[in-house]
C-alpha cells in the first residue's frame, strides 16, 4: 500500500487544483457597461425622485431670443411625464426663481413679477420631463452613449459623507447629449461621470464636461438625484 500513497496524493492535488480553477472560470466578471446598464434600468423604472441640475461654464439661454439666462434647477420628477421644478434664472439683468409645472405636452412657468402662471412655449428649452423620459431621456440615452467607460474607483461625494458610491467615467459625443436635453446643451463631445450605489444601483450624481473647449472656459452639467422611488402630487395650475 505504501507505494501507491504518493500517486493517490498527487491525484488528490490535482483534483483540488482543478476544483479551484473551475470554480474562478464560473464567476461572473462585472464590467463597467454591466454596472451602467444596472444603473439605467433602476433609475428608469422607478415612479419618482427628486433632482437637481447646475451648470457651470459659458451662458445658457432658455429662449430663442437669449433673454433668459439658467442658473440652477431643482425639482421632483414623477414618471412617466410629469414634473415639478423651482429654476433660477435672470432676465434682464434681475435674479430671480421661477415655478415650473410640466403635464404631458404642455408647461407653465410662475411669472417671476406676480406669480401668476402662464403657458410656456415649446420653443422653451427647460424640459424635464423630455430629459428624465424613461424611453427616450437620459438615462437611456447614457446607458446607449456613453463610450470607452471605465470604472475609476470608489468614491464617497461630499454631501453624502459615508456612502461608498462607484464611479464611472466615459465620453459621451455631442449629438447625443443635444437630443436628449433637447437643444438645450450644444457641445461636439463631453466627458462622462457617473456615481452610483451599485448595491441599490441608484444613480446618486452625473458630471457632463465639455472636451471640445480649446480656449475659454468649459461647460460643465451637474445632475444630482435622491427621493428615489417618491412621488408627489403635481396638477395645473
Amino acid at each position: 500500500m505504501k507505494r501507491f500513497f504518493p500517486f493517490i496524493l498527487i491525484l488528490s492535488t490535482l483534483s483540488i487544483l482543478a476544483a479551484g480553477c473551475s470554480g474562478s472560470a464560473g464567476e461572473e466578471v462585472i464590467t463597467p457597461d454591466m454596472i451602467l446598464a444596472d444603473g439605467v434600468t433602476h433609475m428608469t423604472a422607478l415612479p419618482g425622485f427628486e433632482f437637481s441640475i447646475t451648470q457651470e461654464g459659458p451662458f445658457v439661454y432658455l429662449d430663442a431670443d437669449e433673454m433668459i439666462q439658467f442658473g440652477t434647477a431643482v425639482g421632483h420628477y414623477v414618471s412617466p411625464d410629469k414634473a415639478l421644478t423651482t429654476v433660477t434664472i435672470t432676465a434682464l439683468g434681475m435674479l430671480t426663481e421661477i415655478t415650473v409645472i410640466s403635464l404631458p405636452e404642455i408647461q407653465w412657468a410662475s411669472n417671476p413679477l406676480s406669480g401668476a402662471f402662464q403657458e410656456l412655449p415649446d420653443t422653451y428649452l427647460f424640459k424635464p420631463t423630455q430629459y428624465l423620459d424613461p424611453t427616450s431621456g437620459f438615462f437611456p440615452s447614457l446607458g446607449s452613449g456613453l463610450a470607452d467607460l471605465i470604472i475609476v474607483g470608489e468614491e464617497e461625494l461630499e454631501e453624502m459623507p459615508g456612502l461608498p458610491l462607484t464611479h464611472l467615467s466615459g465620453t459621451v459625443p455631442g449629438e447625443v447629449i443635444s437630443e436628449v436635453s433637447k437643444g438645450l446643451i450644444n457641445i461636439e463631445s463631453m466627458a462622462g461621470d457617473l456615481w452610483m450605489d451599485t448595491t441599490t444601483n441608484e444613480v446618486h450624481r452625473v458630471v457632463l464636461t465639455d472636451t471640445s473647449t480649446v480656449d475659454g472656459e468649459a461647460s460643465v452639467w451637474t445632475f444630482d438625484f435622491w427621493s428615489f422611488g417618491e412621488t408627489i402630487e403635481i396638477t395645473a395650475p
